[in-house]
């Protein structure tokens, strides 16, 4: 499974060695390619990790619970598709109302029912998010429908 995902993440790296370079005039602190490799790092050292963990359980007393025999549960698939669905739709109505719906959704979609903390979450979140990168950061969340609500 490593090795899967570590091919991958080297295809996925590759991929953004062939995105358009940013003019300096519009250049932002950093190009659009940190974040994807960062992210891409980061699933490739917990990857390589990956075989040694049951290793290091076996060392502290632990036995890992893990089996192949169980098929993944449906509701696997629909996050899936939940998710694929806000990818889709971000840059039509923009990450402000995808992130509140995805927010909303996937917790309700995994069992929880406490709908005021859910509540919370899907507007706490979100607006988080929009202050932390749009204004602190002073990325640029400017697409979609939205997209006016940042700039």
């Amino acid at each position: 499974m490593s090795a899967v995902l570590i091919v991958i993440c080297a295809f996925l790296y590759w991929d953004t060695t062939r995105w358009p370079a940013v003019p300096a005039s519009l250049a932002q602190n950093a190009p659009p390619t940190v974040f994807p490799r960062l992210l891409i790092g980061s699933i490739v050292v917990m990857a390589l990790a990956l075989p040694f963990e049951r290793v290091i359980k076996r060392r502290s007393g632990a036995e890992l619970d893990i089996g192949g025999e169980d098929r993944p549960r449906p509701v696997v698939f629909l996050t899936a598709a939940l998710m694929t669905l806000a990818v889709y739709f971000m840059p039509v109505l923009g990450i402000f109302p995808v992130m509140v719906a995805a927010t909303a959704l996937l917790p309700l979609l995994w069992g929880e029912r406490r709908y005021g903390l859910i509540a919370a979450f899907a507007i706490g979140l979100p607006i988080a998010v929009a202050v932390l990168f749009a204004l602190g950061l002073k990325v640029n969340l400017a697409f979609g429908l939205t997209g006016a609500l940042f700039r």
